[in-house]
């Protein structure tokens, strides 16, 4: 059953999902001791500013909902949240990456 002749991962479950008990200690693992800060030098400042122009243009000419700053914000809590779970101390580029394809 397996075929690339590696040592079957005891933590996972015949069809390869996680235990439900494990998630659960990983999750509480990674919430009360995971962190993760913005710092300036980890990820593209400047795409979430041309990001957000771009937004606001295009919501501005094609009458959409406007984008607020508030919207820009909850990219960067998401991407806080995705370094968490990768237990990570700062957010990094594919962190923020991640955070805008959720948001778009």
């Amino acid at each position: 059953n397996n075929p690339t002749n590696t040592p079957a991962d005891p933590t996972r479950a015949a069809d390869g999902t996680l235990p439900q008990e494990l998630l659960r200690k990983y999750i509480l693992y990674a919430r009360t001791h995971i962190h993760p800060k913005l710092s300036t030098t980890s990820f593209d400042q400047n795409k979430l500013t041309s990001l957000y122009t771009s937004l606001r243009r295009e919501s501005a000419v094609s009458g959409g909902v406007p984008i607020a700053v508030r919207h820009i914000e909850s990219i960067l809590r998401m991407s806080e949240a995705h370094a968490r779970l990768h237990l990570r101390e700062y957010v990094r580029e594919d962190d923020v990456d991640a955070a805008i394809d959720m948001m778009l």
